[in-house]
Formats: structure tokens, C-alpha cells, sequence
């Protein structure tokens, strides 16, 4: 019976150290395109909420000019970005690359997997387009992220309020 305690006990033991509430930041990041769904202010979705003065947070100075944003947005190659880095402890920095809407950039990052802060600095914040414009200032004013390999939400101060860029894996 002794044994068998001492048994079960070893067994269970792994598990118990095994346990990690960190994210894996090298899988989350790395290896993969982001592209950018949407822009989230609150529950509700800045872009693809039809044009009316509650889902136009000052990006936009028309409905016309909201729609030839989404067109940009549905392009293939605009509005990504794409993470390289080095984990150090649980931290994760390293190089970004992407695009908004008609500026490539490059840039900084890092992501901390215990306190989900996260900053970059891309090296453009300026873009033809208004959700261009967004895109980047999101970037270089995040604070933190959420996510999972197929999922990213960052996070940032935009004036007195919080909002997401929401990103999904570019297939």
C-alpha cells in the first residue's frame, strides 16, 4: 500500500511542475503572416460595422473613404505583419516587418508571456490611408496582446480609450 502511494504520488508530481500559465510567445508570433481583420473600440467593430457616426472613430471623413479602406484592407499583402525573435527567459523580441495599406515597414518588438505586455515600434506611422494610418498607430502605441497560433489581439491607447486590432493567421 506504501508503494502504491508513493507510486501515484510520482506520477502525479510531473504534472503538477508541468504546469505554466505563460503563453508560448515563439508559437503565437513567429513562424506566420498576420493580417488584420478588424479594429475593435469597446464590443464594437470599427470596420466592418456599417458607416455611421458610432463606428467612424475619426479615421474616416466619408462613407466613400470608409469603403476604400475595406477594399485596401481586402487586398492580400496589405495590412500584415510578420514577427522574427529570440526568447529570453519570458520575453520575446525581436524584428517586424509588414505592410498597412501603402507603406511597408520595418521595426521592434517584444512580447512578455507571463504579463502579456507588448510594445512595437514600427519604423513608419504614416500611410495614405486613414485605416492605414490606424494600423500603424495601433502598432506603435500597443500595450498589450491576447491570442493563440491561429488568433492575435493587440491592444493600445488611442487618446483616452482602448482598442484592438484584431488579426487572424494569413493562409
Amino acid at each position: 500500500m506504501k508503494n502504491r502511494c508513493l507510486f501515484i504520488l510520482l506520477c502525479i508530481l510531473p504534472m503538477l511542475c508541468g504546469c505554466n500559465e505563460s503563453d508560448d510567445v515563439v508559437r503565437i508570433f513567429t513562424g506566420k503572416t498576420w493580417k488584420l481583420t478588424d479594429v475593435l473600440d469597446g464590443g464594437t467593430y470599427i470596420v466592418r460595422n456599417p458607416y455611421d457616426a458610432s463606428s467612424n472613430p475619426g479615421y474616416w471623413s466619408s462613407n466613400e473613404a470608409k469603403e476604400a479602406s475595406i477594399k485596401l484592407l481586402e487586398a492580400e499583402n496589405n495590412f500584415t505583419i510578420t514577427f522574427t525573435g529570440v526568447l529570453t527567459n519570458k520575453t520575446i523580441s525581436g524584428g517586424i516587418s509588414g505592410r498597412a495599406a501603402s507603406t511597408s515597414f520595418t521595426g521592434s518588438w517584444s512580447a512578455d508571456a507571463e504579463s502579456n505586455y507588448f510594445t512595437a515600434k514600427p519604423s513608419s506611422t504614416s500611410d495614405n490611408d486613414a485605416l492605414g494610418r490606424a494600423f500603424l498607430n495601433g502598432l506603435n502605441n500597443a500595450t498589450s496582446y491576447e491570442g493563440d497560433e491561429n488568433n492575435l489581439y493587440i491592444y493600445f491607447k488611442e487618446g483616452q480609450r482602448t482598442r484592438c486590432l484584431l488579426f487572424h493567421v494569413q493562409e
